[in-house]
């Protein structure tokens, strides 16, 4: 972790001066931080706030390995004062002091006299900014001048001269700011106040004329949104009318202005919604009914009268639902009756068919013995008689057994199973 790393660095840089190959062990990669699944905007906000703790940290550590290296220029070991400004410019390239201080350790390797050497490079960074102070050029008189006070913190002649630089380069861009507040460049305007104002955070009066030129700014950026807004909503466009004026509330809550309109518009959203989810619920689409009852409620519809209509709505599905069961089962009914009916018809046909098959085949063996015709009926009723006597005959009955089979010959003379029964008591009478 990047955190971690820094710890290292500055607990090593504090112990004892890194050397060599040594100091890469100082840094270790950095690895972004995983927060799994959060939601998105509570994911961004917990970012926000590591990424600040993180720079915080960061920016305090580094500050520390800074004064080590610091300690080490001082002390002539220009190497390992480069070294360590390099590890902190790898981390934080815009850290400007570890810059100023890598470049003179640069200048300053191999030199014999380190102190003589370290005063020349500062008297030099002196001069050269008062070459670029007597010229006018200010930036660069007070970065030059800079560089010799953080190279010499003790050198209160560049202190003086720097902080001189500073409050006339911060003048300059007070005069810039007024000359673009009067042109209507606002933004131009406070870019330049706030650079003054870094330059002399002490400057006058300037903090106040800053927050009301900001208010002023926010206001008519406010009402430049509002005409947007007005002209998106009169188009017909009317949810990018409404997310223009969310823009104007979020950096001024109290518009009367946006807020009356907003309200407008929602409520014609709402109303539209209602509308077109009762047209939906008359062609009986009552899911999609439903969503625009909803709709209408994130529009600020009355979220009772919304519940009743989708309560009906459901309600009304599930009428329409049991009936459609009913209906089918009602089909199915009807199907599986239509389909017994039209088995027994078939099983009757073919029943009947067959019956004048052996009917016929009969008839055709009676003609040729002689015998005379039997029903079918004659026949089914013959056959039942004859099972009858068989039921008779089993339990010793052999009297009602005779009688049963004697019915059967009369009913179906070709019937020769209850001859044969009868045959059998014919017999059974003669041996007693």
């Amino acid at each position: 972790m990047k955190i971690l790393a820094l710890a290292l660095l500055a607990a090593s840089a504090w112990s004892e001066p890194p050397k060599g190959k040594d100091t890469e062990a100082l840094f270790l990669d950095m690895s972004k931080v995983n927060l799994g699944t959060v939601a998105e905007e509570d994911k961004k906000k917990v970012i926000y706030a590591i990424q600040l703790e993180k720079a915080k940290i960061t920016r305090k550590t580094l500050r520390g390995v800074y004064e080590n290296a610091f300690d080490l220029y001082r002390k002539g070991e220009f190497e390992g004062a480069r070294e360590l400004t390099a590890k902190i410019l790898a981390i934080d390239p815009a850290y400007e002091d570890a810059s100023i201080l890598q470049r003179a350790s640069i200048e300053l390797k191999g030199s014999k006299k380190p102190r003589l050497s370290e005063r020349k490079l500062v008297e030099d960074k002196f001069e050269e900014g008062m070459v670029y102070y007597r010229q006018g050029r200010l930036v660069e008189a007070v970065g030059k001048l800079e560089e010799a006070t953080k190279l010499s913190p003790e050198n209160l002649k560049a202190k003086y001269w720097l902080r001189k630089a500073r409050h006339e380069l911060a003048d300059s861009h007070f005069r810039k700011g007024q000359k673009a507040y009067r042109e209507r460049r606002t933004k131009d305007a406070l870019d330049q106040w706030y650079s003054a104002l870094v330059l002399n955070p002490k400057y006058p009066r300037l903090v106040q004329t800053i927050a009301r030129v900001e208010a002023e700014a926010r206001e008519q950026e406010a009402n430049d949104k509002l005409q947007a807004a007005l002209a998106l909503y009169s188009q017909g466009q009317t949810l990018e009318s409404l997310k223009m004026l969310d823009q104007v509330l979020e950096t001024g809550p109290g518009n009367s202005k946006a807020q009356k309109l907003q309200a407008e518009i929602r409520s014609e959203m709402a109303n539209q919604h209602v509308v077109a989810g009762r047209q939906l619920y008359e062609s009986r689409r009552y899911e999609e009914s439903i969503k625009e009852w909803k709709l209408a409620v994130s529009y600020g519809y009355d979220p009772k009268a919304a519940e009743q209509l989708i309560a009906r709505a459901k309600e009304q599905m599930k009428r329409e639902d049991a009936a459609r069961r009913k209906a089918a089962e009602l089909a199915k009914q009807r199907e599986e009756q239509a389909r017994k009916e039209s088995e027994a018809k078939a099983e009757a046909q073919a029943k009947a068919e067959a019956d004048a098959k052996t009917a016929a085949t009969r008839a055709a063996e009676g003609a040729k013995s002689g015998a005379p015709l039997v029903s079918e009926d004659a026949r089914r009723q013959s056959e039942q008689h004859y099972i009858s006597g068989v039921i008779f005959f089993q339990k010793g009955d052999y009297e009602k057994a005779r009688e049963e089979w004697t019915l059967a010959r009369q009913l179906d003379p070709s019937n020769s199973d209850a001859q044969a029964g009868l045959e059998r008591i014919e017999k059974l009478y003669g041996g007693q």
